[in-house]
């Protein structure tokens, strides 16, 4: 039942998980302080150190994503950037968690238990698991402790975001501004130079193919790759273990009596009276004593509920709780309720949220359940143990052969009884088939031991519960390829680079000859291009039209001439832009039809109004971070970046 939340609380996603979210949510990037310090910083903040192995560990899920994204290597220079930006979103979120701190922000342990109890890793048929919860912290190696401490300062960031979120506001005169911006629309005429048609006449000579390379090495590098055998060992192949006995069944029965008990469980209702910023806690608990004493001389407890509880959740109906059991509610309200007997109401009893008035109507004692109602479970339990020792013992013999054959694999598969495979093609950013990007399997083929020393590799245990030992039979550098290897693509690379250029040129020439006063449909047609010309003024979410176009025409200069009650007409505006494509496009601005804000419903400007002051919210929770940033002593670990491509 556990191994689907251990499935989904695995590598990175797990230390993305266990980081602040609330830090994410400020910052824009990624967080990583697990609370998992290695014996290692890649940088210290404000005395505070960040550790270099939770920093690795991002690094490379970083630069997988982006290889996986573009299905090619990453650029030495763009993985540079990468390593950077990597530790600067953990130095900011660092900065802003040091921040909440010193000002006092704090989470009650009940929020934070609660808060955790909703995050869908943890459950198990959509409720939580507290079994599932310890081991799935277990399998990362972390504490409870450590885990509910980071959730913790995740929610107190979020108090900081959520008060400047609220403060926020868009003035009436700023937000008629915006309107007017939003709403206006633009006459225009554009036209694309299209790189595809001028590199099909284009010609590059060897002298440019030749330059092309030399300007641009890391294209045509080749992957840092390795050739691997190894021995894999899976639960699936393994011979079953034989049935248990009877008197095993019974031991394991015996051995831990609660198991199979449930829980008692109590029905009970409540009389909520709050306290907080808005109500005062000894008038609350005046309150509270009233309506205990009516319910001393027999008034009707659901009645009284219904009249004053102040948790609308239950109020409606008389207060009903319904059935729980121990860990539901928080500390003093359950002390209370299991200290109570049937029938019992509670003199009012003080948590965070107020007082309350309990009354416990009946008590579910748990319930053992017998010997043979539970075999069936006992048995596929046994079985999969079994299992499960008989492969332990394999993996300890596959390890105990590697371990003292360090330089094959024969004694590994002798031992095992299983074969050696072979990948021709593994590569450090990406791994290979059958392996796909495990990090754990790449880990070890480029580790110092299996690479450099040519050892075995320890047991390496992958996701599906299957565990391998590696050892390189070759190793292949990353190296840049001779010219003629990759002729091919630096003639068809210089050719596109040339034409682009070429593109560029002459929708310069174009945008120039007619601010000069040349008919723009005759310069368009003389290079060849085709105008459009849409009939209706443009909108900045106009279909049909090349989003980078559109938002071209929209930062374009207006017309000359003085706006009129139809907008800005007289002598056009034009401008350029190079597409990501490498095409041109050029483009005629014709006329400015502002927006009008006395045309928008009141309840579309309201809601407006309200997403704008929120939008200028989230730049004031940056802008926090960026002065917490800027006046942060960070020390960065000597050597960090030089590191990265030998982890």
């Amino acid at each position: 039942m556990l191994q689907n939340i251990r499935d989904r609380f695995t590598g990175v996603m797990a230390l993305i998980i266990i980081g602040g979210i609330g830090v994410a949510m400020v910052i824009g990037l990624v967080n990583t302080d697990t609370g998992m310090q290695g014996r290692e910083s890649a940088a210290s903040v404000n005395g505070e150190d960040i550790a270099l192995t939770d920093y690795r560990e991002v690094v490379q899920q970083q630069v997988l994503q982006q290889e996986q994204l573009t299905k090619s290597d990453i650029p030495a220079a763009e993985r540079a950037q990468i390593d950077r930006n990597v530790l600067e979103g953990m130095v900011r979120n660092r900065v802003v968690a040091q921040y909440v701190k010193a000002q006092g922000f704090r989470v009650s342990d009940a929020s934070v238990a609660e808060q955790i109890r909703t995050l869908p890793v943890f459950q198990v048929g959509g409720k939580f698991s507290p079994d599932g919860y310890q081991a799935a912290l277990a399998s990362q190696g972390i504490s409870p402790a450590v885990f509910e401490e980071e959730r913790r300062v995740a929610m107190e960031i979020g108090q900081l975001q959520d008060g400047l979120l609220e403060s926020a506001f868009y003035t009436p005169a700023e937000f008629r501004r915006f309107v007017v911006l939003e709403g206006e629309r633009r006459q225009a005429a554009y036209a694309i130079l299209d790189v595809k048609a001028l590199a099909a006449a284009v010609t590059v000579t060897d002298p440019e193919v030749k330059a092309y390379y030399d300007a641009h090495p890391d294209r045509f590098e080749s992957r840092e790759s390795v050739s691997i055998d190894y021995v894999e060992a899976r639960p699936s192949e393994v011979a079953p273990a034989g049935e248990p006995t009877e008197a095993e069944l019974r031991a394991s029965y015996e051995s831990n009596p609660d198991r199979f008990q449930s829980a008692e469980q109590r029905r009970a209702r409540h009389i909520l009276v709050a306290t907080g910023k808005d109500a005062d806690d000894k008038a609350a608990a005046s309150k509270a004593a009233d309506i205990r004493a009516r319910l001393e001389k027999g008034e009707d407890f659901a009645a009284l509920a219904r009249q004053y509880s102040d948790d609308t959740g239950s109020a409606a109906n008389g207060g009903e709780l319904g059935w729980a059991g121990k860990g539901t509610y928080v500390g003093p309200f359950e002390d209370a309720l299991f200290a109570a007997r049937p029938g019992e109401i509670t003199q009012p009893v003080k948590t965070e949220f107020g007082y309350h008035i309990i009354q416990l109507e009946e008590v579910r004692p748990g319930i053992r359940r017998s010997f043979d109602e539970v075999r069936p479970e006992l048995v596929e339990e046994a079985r999969h143990k079994g299992s499960q020792d008989r492969f332990f013992e394999l993996t300890e013999k596959m390890d105990d052969a590697a371990l003292q054959n360090p330089g094959s694999l024969e004694a590994v598969a002798k031992a095992s009884g299983l074969p050696i495979r072979h990948v021709a093609e593994f590569t450090r950013s990406a791994g290979g088939e059958p392996f796909g990007a495990n990090r754990a399997v790449i880990d070890a083929a480029f580790s110092a031991r299996v690479l450099e020393a040519g050892e075995n590799s320890a047991l390496v245990e992958i996701g599906d519960g299957s565990a391998v030992i590696l050892r390189v039979t070759e190793h292949r550098p990353a190296k840049l390829r001779p010219l003629e290897e990759v002729r091919v693509q630096a003639e068809s690379d210089a050719r596109a680079e040339k034409a682009a250029m070429l593109a560029a040129e002459r929708g310069q020439k174009i945008v120039q000859d007619a601010r000069a006063g040349t008919d723009f449909r005759t310069l368009v047609a003389a290079a060849g291009a085709t105008l459009v010309a849409p009939p209706e003024p443009l909108v900045r979410n106009s279909p049909g039209v090349p989003t980078e176009v559109l938002a071209a025409i929209f930062r374009a200069p207006r017309p000359a001439a003085a706006a009129s009650s139809a907008g800005s007409t007289g002598r056009n505006s034009f401008d350029g832009l190079a597409l990501q494509d490498g095409s041109y496009a050029v483009l005629r601005v014709d006329a400015v039809i502002p927006g009008k804000p006395d045309e928008i419903p009141r309840e579309q400007r309201d809601a407006r109004k309200a997403a704008l002051a929120r939008q200028t919210g989230v730049g004031e929770v940056t802008g926090v971070a960026v002065d917490l940033r800027k006046a942060a002593k960070v020390v960065v670990a000597p050597g960090l970046f030089d590191q990265q491509d030998n982890p």
